[in-house]
């Protein structure tokens, strides 16, 4: 079988027919026409392949998705046009009135706001659980529950969940599982190897890697991606042609891209343990990481997302940094600073320890030289005195 980086390069594309083109054609077209009403019929009906309407199929955006379910080692896997829209499709796929839904209490923030001013009026019941409490399940678990959503490592405070032994006290119970697999991308953790059924991504952050398109990706079985497919085409989220195409070339160098990141990210968070105005480094990869076990049997490599604890204000150590971009966002070919001191309580997650909330500094490393990214930081340190 080819390998990983082989399959990013060739794996879905048609250059039969597409007359040889190394790239693949953008078809931006809303609609497909057919010779005869025959034809056309077959198609709407199921009958035979074929495309009819870029909401449900497009040949572009095809390529994007056999080329991520390859990564995530799934049968399938289907695009949206953002990450917020892959995780409503998953939520309304598999929840309705008098379900109960357990979401880790650490997941992204609009994840949680949707669960909240959404999911909840609903009628469905809505349980947040430390990822720390996850493993033990079956003490969350309701006759009605439907759904279990986990993110590990969170994207703020990074702590892990054990996918494995989530995975098999769920499937006990027939209640299918997703993770928000964004940090790690398919190429440092394969959450189907685990058990998990649905890999969930925002495409925005890594799997694009340039900050130039919204992106939601949701890989798993055929049987359920053909559920959440279903629901995709109702709510209306299907990517571009355009930001799909895009998408494919950033996959082409997605495991080049997550390496630097990774030696970036671990040669700033290895620095700042040495630093003494960094208190508290939360790195999966840091052999003193509560859960670092769980990194070490689930995650084959880290991206270059992590927070520290500053002693000192955040905000004027942020505001002094010159390569180090203030943004919200993370994955780009561009080194972020955030600090969480100006999030909205929803966008921290539950139960985050106080002393996080007010002096933590999350880093998004990016392409650039690592030691010009150091320098930059001492910058911000310097600020502080």
């Amino acid at each position: 079988m080819p390998g990983r980086d082989t399959d990013l390069q060739h794996l879905g594309e048609d250059r039969e027919g597409a007359p040889g083109a190394i790239a693949p054609p953008v078809y931006r077209s809303s609609l497909f026409s057919f010779p005869d009403s025959k034809s056309l019929g077959e198609v709407l009906r199921g009958e035979k392949d074929g495309y009819v309407y870029t909401r449900v199929a497009n040949p572009t955006i095809d390529v994007l998705e056999k080329k991520v379910a390859a990564l995530e080692e799934t049968a399938e896997a289907i695009a949206f046009s953002s990450g917020m829209a892959a995780v409503s499709a998953v939520l309304f796929s598999f929840l309705r009135a008098g379900d109960h839904l357990v979401l880790s209490a650490s997941a992204y923030g609009p994840t949680l706001s949707m669960a909240r001013d959404l999911i909840e009026p609903l009628g469905v019941e809505v349980s947040l659980v430390e990822p720390s409490e996850l493993a033990a399940l079956e003490g969350h678990l309701r006759e009605n529950t439907r759904l279990v959503y986990l993110e590990s490592p969170a994207s703020l405070t990074f702590e892990l969940t054990d996918l494995g032994a989530v995975a098999e006290v769920a499937r006990a119970h027939s209640i299918p599982t997703v993770v928000d697999n964004s940090w790690a991308t398919p190429i440092y953790q394969k959450p189907a190897r685990f058990g998990i059924d649905l890999s969930l991504h925002s495409g925005t952050k890594y799997l694009s890697g340039h900050s130039d398109l919204l992106l939601g990706m949701v890989a798993g079985s055929g049987e359920l991606i053909e559920r959440v497919r279903k629901t995709a085409v109702l709510l209306g989220g299907c990517v571009s042609p355009d930001d799909a195409f895009l998408a494919v070339r950033g996959l082409r160098t997605l495991s080049l891209r997550m390496q630097r990141h990774q030696d970036n990210g671990l040669f700033l968070s290895h620095k700042l343990m040495d630093h003494p105005r960094a208190l508290e480094v939360l790195h999966p990869a840091n052999p003193f990481f509560p859960g670092h076990g769980i990194y070490r049997s689930h995650f084959s490599g880290a991206s270059g997302l992590f927070s520290f604890l500053l002693d000192g204000e955040p905000e004027r150590f942020c505001d002094a940094l010159e390569l180090f971009l203030l943004g919200v966002s993370w994955g780009g070919f561009e080194s972020l600073a955030l600090p969480s001191s100006i999030l909205p309580e929803v966008a921290r997650g539950k139960g985050v320890r106080l002393d996080l909330v007010r002096n933590l500094v999350r880093l998004s490393v990016g392409l650039e030289d690592p030691e010009d990214l150091w320098e930059d930081l001492q910058r911000g340190f310097a600020a502080l005195d």
